[in-house]
């Protein structure tokens, strides 16, 4: 019986061995391929800048993700807006479109009876074009409101001075993961399949 204990403690160790030399060389692989893409890269390839913009990508879009994820679950409460439309900025010359617009807002809200003053719409900034202005309208009357004139302020419960008038909706959430995945997947079918 002892002998047999040795034998399968034996093989364990062996077993546990391989295991750790098979992921320090998947691993040495993983550094081989990386420092391949980034010579490919300054040598102004096409798969070394594709592997390495599809990256980039990955790791934005996914912390991105994370926040989108996060802001959904804020708590909420009523506000008043104070300041509210789209603003003009950049080129003032006379060709209409070059001149650029965001959307602008002075919101004041209270949480547990501490007053406070909120600047953000959203998560994400749009800057538009005059043609493009349609989207910032669009992004504004996503604003909820209530029937007595508030609106729905999200805020976060850890530093209740960051708010957001409009939090991440399920679509923005699949159009982020898609974004973060698609460079990636196409790069993998178009060098490795």
């Amino acid at each position: 019986m002892m002998v047999i204990n040795k034998k399968r403690n034996l093989y364990n160790n062996f077993y546990k061995d391989l295991l750790v030399i098979n992921i320090l060389l998947r691993d040495m692989e993983l550094i081989i391929y990386f420092q391949e893409m980034w010579q490919l890269a300054i040598q102004g390839t096409t798969q070394g800048i594709w592997f390495w913009a599809a990256l980039y990508a990955f790791v934005v879009c996914v912390y991105s993700l994370t926040f989108q994820i996060r802001t959904r679950c804020w708590p909420s409460t009523q506000g008043e807006l104070a300041e509210f439309g789209i603003e003009k900025f950049g080129a003032t010359n006379w060709v209409k479109s070059n001149q650029d617009y965001a959307s602008k807002a002075l919101y004041k809200y209270s949480v547990s009876g501490i007053a406070y003053a909120g600047r953000r719409i959203s998560p994400w900034v749009f800057v538009a074009s005059h043609n493009a202005r349609i989207i910032l309208e669009k992004q504004m009357s996503s604003i909820q409101r209530f029937p007595d004139g508030k609106i729905k302020v999200f805020y976060n419960p850890n530093n209740p001075k960051k708010s957001f008038l409009i939090i991440a909706g399920k679509m923005g959430i699949c159009i982020t993961l898609l974004i973060s995945v698609l460079p990636l997947l196409s790069f993998y079918f178009k060098y490795h399949v």
